[in-house]
């Protein structure tokens, strides 16, 4: 058996569910990163960048995905691979793939000069090595993929 250095006890991966009630969620959100990322010896950037985009899009589900519904799910699952860490966020709001329904932001003009907000999903792709959504039966699901040197 290949001995990985790690006791078997350690769970790769973590599994979520948000309140649906912004502070809450992003409360326990900051606090799940945190402790999965001292978990796993996950050090740097990773941590924050993994918190600055969770960050968003649970604020998105939040705010515009599951006002109207009548039992909203909102979940996190982070996962340690070999060579980073997937983060799926879930949520049972309407169909919306944020990465092609979302507007795109003029990132030409100048800071001052652009309006306030649009700027979250492109923050996300820009801070993930990967992102993807999918819909499965009334579940929205987006993965993203980051990278580690550990």
């Amino acid at each position: 058996m290949l001995d990985t250095g790690k006791p078997a006890s350690i769970e790769t991966s973590v599994d979520v569910c948000l309140a649906p009630e912004l502070t809450q969620a992003l409360g326990a959100l900051a606090e799940t990163i945190e402790q999965f990322a001292a978990s796993h010896s996950i050090e740097g950037e990773i941590p924050f960048r993994l918190n600055l985009v969770l960050d968003e899009l649970v604020t998105n589900s939040v705010n515009y995905a599951l006002p109207e519904v009548a039992e909203p799910l909102l979940r996190v699952r982070l996962t340690r691979t070999p060579h980073g860490v997937t983060a799926q966020l879930e949520d049972n709001g309407a169909a919306f793939d944020p990465f092609q329904d979302a507007p795109k932001p003029d990132t030409s003009q100048e800071l001052d000069e652009r309006p306030i907000g649009g700027l979250g999903v492109f923050f996300v792709t820009q801070f993930a090595d990967s992102a993807s959504y999918e819909r499965e039966g009334d579940v929205n699901r987006i993965t993203l993929r980051m990278k580690t040197e550990n």
